[in-house]
């Protein structure tokens, strides 16, 4: 897969920055900690409101044309770079072979697999060094296209899982800034995203906030805020998760079957309360609920969120079982419930 859809969005950033830190932390290898680090930059520089929360997403399109802001011709790149560069860039980033793209045109990506660069350059570390310039050179002269518009309302979930990858960088690279900034998101989210009754609201936009949250809305919250205890030990988002945890208990719980529903009891009228017990391109709220309660039960010593843990994914048993990998992180709490 080598053209992405050119859409920015926020849940995908946020789950990345998560899983390359882990990656880091696991492997010590330096490029998994330079994808978080561009990562963050990127969110930070692109995607932050000034309030500390975080915008949702950034149009694939420019011009009515998809992927038009990203796109090169091997001109455009030869215009800008001296002949030296140019050798250097088109070999590692694939210009000098057939375009990738429509047309003339090439999605920049590095074709070879790192061990093939380093050998035949140099570690990836220094070369990146040389590469630097050559990159920050394309991006001076992208920046004078039309850019793709923003999206800039502010989704309580999504944030959630934004939240929890700067907590979690910060905790696995030693970096305060980012744990910083995922406090910050909290805190808007926590003052700004409830109703007057202390319900989450769903989405905030032109300084409102509106909409019922929904059971994603809740999980991936807490989630986050579970995230800056870990990087923390702050026993503040450790309480106000337990305090979440609480509510979605109360207004999304399936006392019946187990587990959660994806409206609350006073949303609107459905037809139907449905369930997604499904980890999709966003975790699904019933396992990343198991997850979270499962660790406020250690955390707080409550025996009654592990009961509830349990039943969240006795529901989803069938799943499991005929398609574990429609639902890995249920998967994951399976394993973390037999070790209690």
């Amino acid at each position: 897969w080598a053209i992405p859809h050119f859409e920015k969005m926020l849940y995908d950033n946020g789950q990345l920055a998560s899983v390359y830190s882990k990656a880091y932390e696991l492997t010590g290898n330096d490029r998994y900690r330079e994808v978080v680090e561009e990562v963050l930059r990127f969110v930070e520089l692109e995607m932050t409101d000034e309030g500390g929360a975080f915008y949702s997403a950034l149009d694939a399109d420019s011009e009515h044309v998809e992927g038009k802001y990203y796109r090169w011709t091997q001109e455009d790149v030869k215009e800008i770079l001296n002949d030296e560069q140019y050798k250097l860039f088109a070999d590692v980033y694939g210009i000098d072979l057939d375009p990738n793209f429509e047309e003339e045109f090439y999605a920049l990506l590095l074709p070879n697999h790192w061990d093939d660069l380093e050998k035949r350059y140099e570690p990836w570390g220094s070369l990146n060094k040389k590469l630097a310039p050559m990159r920050a050179a394309l991006l001076e002269h992208r920046s004078k296209r039309v850019r793709p518009l923003m999206d800039d309302k502010i989704l309580t979930g999504w944030n959630g899982l934004m939240i929890r990858g700067f907590a979690d960088s910060g905790r696995l690279l030693g970096q305060d800034k980012y744990t910083q900034m995922a406090a910050r998101a909290a805190d808007f989210c926590l003052e700004h995203l409830k109703d007057d009754n202390g319900n989450l609201l769903r989405t905030y936009s032109q300084g409102k906030a509106k909409l019922n949250a929904y059971l994603d809305d809740y999980a991936f919250l807490i989630e986050g805020l579970i995230a800056l205890h870990k990087a923390t030990g702050d026993e503040k988002w450790l309480s106000k998760a337990d305090a979440l945890m609480k509510a979605q208990l109360e207004r999304f719980w399936d006392a019946r079957s187990g587990g959660f529903y994806f409206t609350a009891n006073d949303h609107e009228s459905l037809l139907a309360r449905g369930k997604n017990p499904v980890d999709g391109a966003r975790p699904s709220g019933n396992s990343t609920s198991a997850l979270n309660l499962i660790y406020l039960s250690k955390q707080l010593e409550n025996k009654e969120y592990l009961d509830f843990a349990r039943r969240t994914v006795q529901s989803v048993s069938g799943i499991i079982k005929n398609s574990p990998t429609a639902s890995p992180r249920t998967a994951i709490a399976v394993e973390l419930l037999g070790e209690q």
